[in-house]
């Protein structure tokens, strides 16, 4: 098949042009996505080019990094834009710049960055319009359900959230059964494990019967080491946190490949990333081999106690310990931003009965099921995505062959 496609380069595939400025005093607020090295950072009320459009980071460590945005934007100075596909389709371009090692033609600064004549002369075989359209058919119906998928579960974690809002932060069913209600959408056995009436503390009134503790009264954190580089032949469950951004998935290698010490990760753990909390990084892993470590910018904590996984990560993710989170960084730069272990356990936190705590588990616990099946179907597609790509792209697979493995995958038929 590949012999059918066109030898090319770069520059005569699409023509790029350098991102424009945009100061903070600048920006405005608005709707349109700011398309930057990194992808979208943030939004402004007016756009400079049209979608779908396609955005290559020029600088920093996202030299080379590819991104796609489906409607117009402002594209950043920090990156390369296409201002003219030159008859391709958007996406397909899209699709194979994402095989091509760009990082590689840095300019040859001391700052990584690129420039369009260096990626001009890069050669390419580009198949008919025709073929484009069907490979972005193909690969595009696989991003699209890894999107739904992840879509449900920002929904049904955002669920669970509010679950853990109402009865740890609002305390909603005390209020309730102090008004001589109900609570809104729990049996009476569960609303019998309330009290009807709150005391004072030192965190302002809390549930009579609960009481004033630590992180640590539910959440323990677990320190230790392990160096993977001493077991180069042993693979390794690695959690780090490029992983998590990518999808939370985890990679597996082997130690020979890993160049650092790493904290153990048993089959309980929560993952908290003590980098730059203005970012939050919490990890709750689908399950843990016996050889999982992750890196030690996470922190690892287990339930101790009444806690459990999943009220450790609620309680993490809510807005409220994030906020208080963020106040105990220390380092000035936003990148190098930390928080010390031992401050996050010692936080102070309303700490429920253990009947209570063990009823939110019992009804969260099948909401991260859920989330737990959907995340392990998105990276089964994302890995046949991440197969399919390189050689539908290159030419070495055949269209219809990737189109009867996704339509496996996707328990469907593509009409391509």
């Amino acid at each position: 098949m590949s012999s059918e496609w066109i030898d090319s380069t770069l520059g005569e595939f699409v023509r790029l042009q350098r991102g424009h400025d945009l100061t903070a005093s600048e920006q405005q607020p608005g709707t349109v996505p700011i398309m930057g090295s990194a992808g979208p950072n943030g939004t402004h009320n007016k756009a400079l080019a049209k979608g779908p459009g396609l955005v290559i980071g020029r600088s920093g460590a996202s030299a080379g990094r590819v991104h796609f945005s489906e409607v117009d934007y402002w594209p950043h100075n920090t990156c390369l834009y296409v201002t003219d596909f030159l008859g391709n389709n958007p996406r397909f371009a899209y699709y194979l710049l994402q095989t091509l090692d760009l990082a590689a033609f840095n300019s040859g600064s001391a700052q990584p960055s690129l420039n369009r004549n260096f990626l001009y002369s890069i050669p390419l075989k580009i198949p008919r319009p025709v073929e484009q359209d069907g490979i972005v058919e193909v690969l595009k119906a696989l991003d699209d359900r890894i999107t739904l998928l992840r879509e449900t579960n920002a929904t049904l974690e955002a669920i669970a959230q509010t679950l853990f809002k109402s009865w740890f932060v609002d305390f909603d069913p005390v209020r309730a059964k102090m008004e001589g209600r109900t609570p809104e959408g729990m049996d009476e056995a569960t609303a019998a494990l309330f009290p009807d009436g709150f005391e004072t503390s030192e965190l302002g009134e809390v549930p009579r019967g609960w009481r004033v503790g630590m992180i640590c009264d539910f959440a323990q954190l677990k320190k230790g080491s392990v160096n993977p580089g001493s077991q180069p032949e042993v693979t390794f469950e690695h959690f780090s946190l490029p992983s998590f951004d990518a999808g939370q998935r985890p990679i597996f290698e082997l130690g020979e490949s890993i160049k650092s010490n790493k904290t153990p990760v048993t089959q309980d753990a929560v993952l908290l990333s003590k980098l730059n909390p203005h970012i939050p990084r919490i990890w709750l892993p689908v399950e843990c081999g016996s050889n999982a470590v992750c890196s030690t910018e996470f922190l690892v904590f287990v339930p101790t106690g009444a806690g459990s996984r999943e009220l450790i990560y609620c309680a993490f993710s809510s807005p409220d310990f994030i906020a208080r989170l963020q106040q105990l960084v220390t380092g000035t730069s936003n990148s190098h931003q930390r928080i010390k272990p031992d401050q996050v356990a010692l936080m102070s936190s309303v700490v429920p009965t253990a009947d209570v705590a063990r009823a939110f588990e019992a009804v969260v616990k099948p909401i991260f099921q859920k989330v737990f099946a959907n995340r392990e179907q998105a990276q089964t597609l994302s890995t046949l995505r991440d197969t399919l790509l390189p050689r539908l792209i290159s030419g070495q697979l055949r269209l219809p062959e990737a189109q009867a493995a996704s339509e496996a995958a996707l328990g469907g038929t593509l009409s391509v």
